[in-house]
């Protein structure tokens, strides 16, 4: 019996991994204080300059609106690392992004996002005016359009009593 627990893939068991810490293979980062107008077409964007993504998906709760986080999975190790370095700390759309490495084993795309990156020389950040579109000229969101209507306590208990009777 050994002195101490070891992990089978700890010693470099497996192709593409070294002893005393994995260097390859498939790594999700945890992007969080994220704007809620960030859509996932944003965060594939903005990360796929480092390398393949597996995903890149924003959190959303039970009725569509962002939680202000996301999931990015890259196939490779070194680009999560090289994403997480450059953008921690980085404002989107006026909040700096807080990113860290969530796991380095996960289970088993797209044009860069240059033209977003803004501000002067010392200020690291990305710009995009809300009312007239981003940097390249496409719609921006919010600040125009028709507002979303906010439902009455009336209107929410009836879709509540439709959904439990629904349920039965």
């Amino acid at each position: 019996m050994p002195d101490r627990w070891q992990h089978d893939l700890f010693d470099g068991g497996v192709s593409g991994q070294r002893a005393g810490g994995i260097t390859t293979g498939a790594t999700k980062l945890l992007v969080s204080n994220l704007d809620y107008g960030v859509s996932d077409s944003d965060i594939k964007e903005l990360f796929a300059e480092f390398g393949p993504l597996r995903k890149a998906a924003v959190h959303y709760d039970r009725s569509g609106r962002s939680l202000g986080t996301a999931d990015v999975i890259f196939e490779k190790r070194l680009d999560a690392v090289k994403a997480m370095k450059q953008y921690n700390g980085v404002p989107l759309d006026g909040r700096p992004m807080s990113i860290q490495i969530a796991s380095s084993t996960v289970p088993s795309s797209n044009p860069s996002p240059r033209g977003r990156l803004g501000g002067s020389s010392n200020q690291r950040g990305f710009n995009r005016n809300r009312q007239g579109g981003n940097n390249r000229g496409r719609p921006g969101r919010g600040g125009g359009g028709a507002q979303r209507k906010v439902p009455t306590a009336e209107e929410l208990d009836a879709e509540l009593d439709a959904y439990v009777n629904k349920m039965e």
